[in-house]
């Protein structure tokens, strides 16, 4: 079922009509159906130090609006006490702010706070890169080299696996946190202990444990397809990962989570109620260890609302002037 139309000044009776929500088995199954064109809102932040019993969503505009002007966080979400300067840590404390729009073969990303844009366009196979203060833009071929983010020896940094044979294998056990309401949208929550195995083609492996806090949505994740059966690599990627602000481990499991039963690599086995992993995800959290110290990586989502690939945001503004 679409969702109904919002806006960012929305109501509280301005919701996204959403389906039943959806089990899946322990076996990896076919993601639900996505809206044909979705737009939304997001902030991801990372702390270091959170106790992960107390992470839950806070306020999603107080949020994204200080994350959107840099400003010093309002407490939204209660984890970040003291703005630190300047950098990826002024990046941590206050959050990325993006705005996300999919539909057909098209998928746009911005970043408020940095003035820039990403058009990706499967059908023509181009990225175009817009500089919205300067008011200029660049197009690159896919298939041209270096032409899209690249992958980084190993799977770390970056989550990416491309040339590697690297298998994860993801242990959860799910606890429900029942039913509740995020930014307008009726969601079911989850509390999972995590434990993960990456193991190389050599047979070196090791193990990190972790924990799943996330409220999903009744819709599916939308996403494009830039080659048969397969996300893009940028479609994929976390706006943490895009500014390195993600390391090696979390950004594999989210990469993991995001593509539970598309790829041959990764494996999730599920006790308790089933997360759905194809939905929405309105808000997110993993913790984790990372070289002994507690780190969690934190996505929250808002203003979800249905979008058209002919809208007029998958194109470049005509007083836009190409870089020479």
């Amino acid at each position: 079922m679409n969702p109904n139309p919002g806006s960012t000044n929305r109501s509280t009776t301005s919701k996204l009509a959403l389906a039943a929500a959806l089990a899946l088995s322990a076996a990896p199954a076919a993601a639900p159906a996505a809206v044909s064109g979705l737009a939304w809102d997001s902030v991801t932040k990372m702390s270091i130090g959170a106790d992960p019993s107390s992470l839950q969503p806070g306020s999603f505009d107080a949020d994204y609006a200080a994350a959107a002007s840099g400003s010093p966080s309002s407490g939204g979400g209660g984890l970040f006490g003291h703005m630190v300067p300047g950098g990826i840590m002024a990046l941590m404390q206050n959050g990325m702010a993006e705005r996300h729009y999919i539909a057909g073969s098209k998928e746009r990303t911005d970043q408020p706070a940095m003035g820039t844009a990403t058009i990706l366009d499967c059908g023509s196979r181009t990225l175009t890169t817009l500089d919205l203060k300067k008011k200029t833009y660049r197009v690159v071929s896919l298939d041209q080299p270096n032409s899209s983010p690249a992958p980084s020896k190993g799977g770390n940094g970056d989550g990416s696996f491309k040339g590697d044979d690297t298998k994860i294998a993801i242990v959860i056990t799910n606890q429900s946190l029942g039913s509740r309401e995020i930014d307008d949208q009726p969601t079911n929550g989850y509390r999972s202990q995590m434990q993960f195995t990456m193991t190389k083609s050599s047979g070196e492996s090791e193990t990190h444990d972790g924990n799943l806090i996330a409220y999903y949505a009744g819709f599916g994740m939308p996403a494009v397809q830039c080659s048969p059966g397969m996300p893009s690599n940028l479609g994929r990627m976390n706006p943490g990962q895009r500014f390195g602000m993600i390391p090696g481990v979390a950004s594999q499991v989210m990469r993991v989570l995001a593509t539970a039963g598309l790829d041959k690599r990764f494996s999730v086995q599920q006790s308790g109620p089933s997360l759905p992993l194809g939905n929405f995800a309105m808000y997110q959290a993993i913790s984790f260890d990372q070289r002994g110290r507690s780190m969690t990586l934190i996505t929250e989502r808002g203003n979800s609302r249905p979008i058209d690939a002919a809208d007029s945001i998958f194109t470049i503004p005509s007083d836009f002037t190409k870089e020479q």
